[in-house]
């Protein structure tokens, strides 16, 4: 049996989901507050425990979450000595068949998802950063999203790497970009075949004897050329002196390039254009990545965003979609670190909406509180009003706008609320 600990993490429900489906006896614990993640594990009657240590007891196998490692659970699981493994370290060392893995600093979660629609017809495993996972019993392939934080991904072995691009982001682990790129290029030497953003700045450097770069620049091996953008896209890619035409359902610069190296790395395991036509028609956005739903003349709109160059991108995507509509965000950044670093790209990338609001920060369980760090946020976020009742009342009176709640934490729980 395996217990997971910290069981409603993103990564960790995905994969209880995939042990469930593979037949193992699951269960885990975590915090007593809801988090969506918890709604499939309990459709499989997967139990969730309080966090307590009595719940750890010999004869399990411990999966330990990146944000318990230091946990009262955890604690005891190794003062007992019974078999434990870290997150990272058992998606390295459990999965077997061909490993495709998607990494970069951000477009993960929507690129892994491309990637298992195209495979759909394959024997699959995946897990993916929506809390999505599914196991088949012999299965081909596994695809799963590879993070750089604290250098986890160097736990893998990918047969095909996706690098859709490489910033700093993890500011509590990396001291600047230039630590980032050498784990990602750490990460390429470790992979057989590599697909990287020959756009990107720091991508387009990584050095691998086995290289497929992508991007609208003439320099890369699959050249994208977007033929009509009035609704979504249609684009064609030139690639081993082959013409690809696809008509991409979504919005966005970003999703062409996640769709691109989806495709390519669909294409390198033989994938047929087929199954990746239908795979864009059958296309859902994950969870929290421009969800909309619609509320009367109004449209809201749920968003993980939590990076500057992500809010542009959303922003981009969103003024694309809703030409005549105002554009008015409430921000819930994620960590002080995070915040703090990135303070002023923060405030450029809020000043694109027609109006900005901001709500109380989402702490990390791995930042240390510091009252310092705090008031030194909000003071660099004084320009935008906070998000209060009043704010709330207007959006329920349905005025023609698009709201988007938008942040890695809980901000969209106000959705809730207004439905």
């Amino acid at each position: 049996m395996y217990f997971l600990v910290g069981i409603k993490g993103s990564g960790m429900a995905a994969l209880a989901l995939i042990l469930s489906d593979l037949g193992y006896e699951v269960a885990g614990s975590d915090e007593s507050k809801y988090y969506f993640t918890e709604d499939k594990l309990r459709e499989r009657k997967i139990k969730i425990y309080p966090f307590s240590k009595s719940n750890i007891k010999e004869g399990y196998i411990y999966i330990i979450g990146n944000a318990f490692e230091e946990g009262i659970e955890a604690t005891k699981i190794k003062e007992c000595g019974y078999p434990y493994y870290k997150y990272h370290e058992f998606i390295g060392k459990f999965f077997e068949g061909k490993k495709i893995a998607v990494s970069g600093t951000h477009g993960k979660t929507t690129t892994t998802t491309l990637l298992k629609d195209m495979f759909s017809a394959k024997k699959i495993c995946y897990l993916i950063g929506d809390a999505s996972g599914k196991g088949c019993p012999n299965y081909e392939y596994f695809i799963f999203e590879a993070c750089e934080y604290k250098n986890h991904f160097l736990a893998y072995s990918p047969d095909v790497l996706i690098i859709n691009n490489i910033e700093l982001d993890h500011v509590d682990f990396f001291k600047n970009v230039k630590e980032v790129f050498k784990s990602f290029s750490k990460l390429a030497n470790q992979s057989k075949i590599v697909i990287v953003n020959g756009d990107d700045k720091y991508a387009s450097k990584i050095k691998h004897h086995n290289k497929i770069t992508f991007g609208f620049k003439k320099k890369n091996d699959a050249i994208i050329e977007i033929i009509d953008q009035r609704n979504g896209y249609i684009i064609i890619i030139y690639y081993n002196n082959e013409k690809y035409r696809f008509i991409l359902p979504f919005t966005g610069l970003h999703m062409i390039y996640n769709f691109a190296s989806s495709f390519l790395a669909a294409l390198t395991c033989g994938i047929g254009l087929d199954e990746i036509n239908q795979a864009l028609i059958n296309f859902k956005l994950p969870k929290r990545r421009m969800n909309i739903l619609s509320y009367g003349e109004s449209f809201l709109v749920d968003d993980y965003a939590h990076h500057p160059t992500e809010i542009k991108a959303l922003y981009q995507a969103l003024k694309q979609k809703f030409p005549n509509y105002p554009l008015r965000v409430i921000f819930q950044s994620h960590t002080y670190s995070r915040t703090f670093c990135f303070k002023k790209d923060f405030v450029k990338a809020l000043m694109l909406f027609d109006e900005a609001y901001v709500d109380k920060v989402f702490s990390s369980k791995r930042e240390k509180e510091n009252d310092t760090l705090e008031k030194k946020v909000n003071k660099a976020f004084k320009m935008f009003p906070h998000f209060n009742l009043d704010v709330l009342n207007r959006i329920k009176k349905d005025e023609k706008a698009v709201w988007i709640f938008m942040g890695a934490g809980t901000v969209n729980e106000y959705i809730k609320v207004i439905k």
